[in-house]
């Protein structure tokens, strides 16, 4: 009976493709979790399970493997629907509260799993708020070009005016609200990626300011997270940050990831095209094979956790209710020295082979460009542009790197995705070099100079590296790309 359960909820799941969009697009979400775990030193397994847990507040919000009224509690974790500062104010008081409890019960059971998926729902809700409100456009960056670092929680909450602060109504016809409240007919709408209020991926005016207060705010989150848990029980959190898993958990924990990123990267129906870092990305084709499989597999315990347990429940409850919320705990104030370096790529162009069998190739199908791109530590994987022989500005990444950092590695890849298993994709030439594919830079924070496969200051859109691949390598390619940084402050 299950078995027949799960098989209808997949064919139902690749009808529907989960057209709606509510957060921040998964590699965004994905990128910062990990970005800011690792710099709590969260161990790798834990950090993929935080990340897991991250997409799974998106997923089960549509999702038809899950009853209704739990949907509808995740549908509530994204910090939308909001008109007024009053109901910003209250939702943050209640969430904030409630993961505390939720954090201080885990570490009472012992139950480490249950703390990395409050870890994944709050980080997810948090990071939404940036992406999905004004509080970019009220907090512009300084004059200098800097990134400001003062949250939501941060702030004196009492001064703002009622009408401040909002975030855009989601969907975007709806006329009730989550509390059953009329939406005021002025409300601004979440949108799209061509419309609409919300700061969700490269493509949006102010993404990147978003994602930097994403980033600062998880790192607040995380931080209370662990002193909330060490006050029920000492000891637990580096529990929760050491958590690891055996040889078959490891084998479904990647399964996971892979499910998080495929499906993401080819969403595609009910107007969505790709959910990954931007649109352009969906695939039916990829989407309907790789999320059957997955969907019919054997559960993790992850996808367990987040889908049997009342945790979205409990955190979920009261966001949306007219009833006077216990005041917010102190948070500390993020206090890392850091600096954001920003490799934003303007061109992806296929370079024509000469080859009558390559030339035949490039003839019936586009490739499908793709990154992979190392900055210091961090892998990023841009989204892959489906069909098109030349793409103008595809990706875009952040990296946060210590201020006292002097060199940053990054190595340039691209990809042409030809299956749904990546490792049995076809790399790009992007280097003259006879025999290598990649470019392998060092970024050198005090001078802005790069050095390596090129040398020079490639720190503009104007001032941008031009790289391409060259005889007697197959599958070349030209990039454009630069390197450019700023302060936290």
């Amino acid at each position: 009976m299950d078995y027949l359960r799960r098989v209808s909820s997949a064919i139902l799941l690749i009808s529907i493709v989960a057209g709606h969009s509510f957060a921040f697009d998964t590699g965004s979400h994905f990128d910062l979790t990990r970005a800011v775990l690792s710099e709590r030193g969260f161990g790798d397994d834990a950090v993929k399970a935080v990340q897991v847990e991250n997409w799974l507040t998106d997923y089960f919000s549509t999702a038809p493997t899950i009853l209704t009224p739990k949907r509808g509690d995740f549908a509530k974790l994204h910090f939308d629907n909001l008109y007024s500062s009053a109901e910003v104010r209250n939702y943050w008081a209640w969430i904030i509260n409630n993961i505390k409890n939720e954090t201080q019960n885990a570490a009472r059971k012992d139950d480490a799993i249950a703390a990395l998926t409050i870890l994944g729902i709050g980080l997810h809700a948090i990071q939404d708020f940036y992406a999905h409100s004004n509080w970019v456009e009220t907090h512009p960056r300084f004059p200098d070009g800097a990134y400001r670092t003062e949250t939501y929680l941060q702030t004196n909450r009492s001064a703002l005016n009622e009408s401040m602060l909002f975030t855009g109504k989601y969907p975007d016809d709806r006329r009730t609200g989550p509390g059953a409240e009329t939406v005021p007919e002025n409300a601004e709408v979440h949108g799209n990626y061509t419309s609409g209020l919300n700061h969700d991926s490269l493509v949006r005016p102010h993404w990147d300011e978003a994602y930097v207060f994403g980033y600062v705010a998880s790192h607040e989150l995380v931080e209370a997270m662990g002193k909330w848990s060490e006050e029920a029980r000492p000891g637990f959190w580096q529990r929760v940050q050491t958590w690891s898993t055996d040889a078959a958990g490891k084998k479904k924990l990647d399964y996971d990831i892979s499910a998080l990123r495929s499906m993401s990267m080819w969403l595609n129906g009910n107007g969505a095209d790709g959910h990954w870092k931007g649109n352009r990305s969906g695939s039916s084709r990829f989407f309907g094979a790789f999320s059957s499989k997955w969907v019919l597999s054997d559960s993790s315990v992850l996808v367990r956790k987040m889908k049997n347990s009342d945790l979205s429940t409990a955190i979920s409850e009261n966001l949306y209710a007219n009833i006077q919320p216990t005041p917010m705990p102190e948070m500390s104030k993020f206090s890392l020295r850091r600096r954001v370096v920003v490799v934003r790529t303007t061109l992806i162009k296929e370079s024509a082979d000469t080859s009558k069998i390559q030339s035949l190739i490039n003839r019936i199908a586009a490739p499908d460009f793709y990154s992979r791109l190392t900055v210091g530590s961090q892998e990023f994987w841009g989204r892959a542009i489906q069909a098109s022989r030349e793409s103008v500005d595809p990706w875009c990444e952040i990296y946060f790197a210590d201020q006292e950092k002097e060199t940053i590695p990054i190595v340039f890849s691209v990809w042409d995705e030809d299956n749904p298993d990546p490792a049995k994709d076809a790399p790009f030439d992007i280097n003259e070099l006879s025999g290598k594919g990649t470019l392998d830079l060092l970024f050198n924070t005090s001078s802005g100079q790069i050095s390596g496969d090129l040398t020079g200051k490639f720190s503009t859109p104007e001032t941008a590296f031009t790289s391409s691949g060259a005889k007697p390598d197959k599958s070349r390619a030209t990039i454009k790309a630069y390197v450019t940084q700023y302060l936290l402050k």
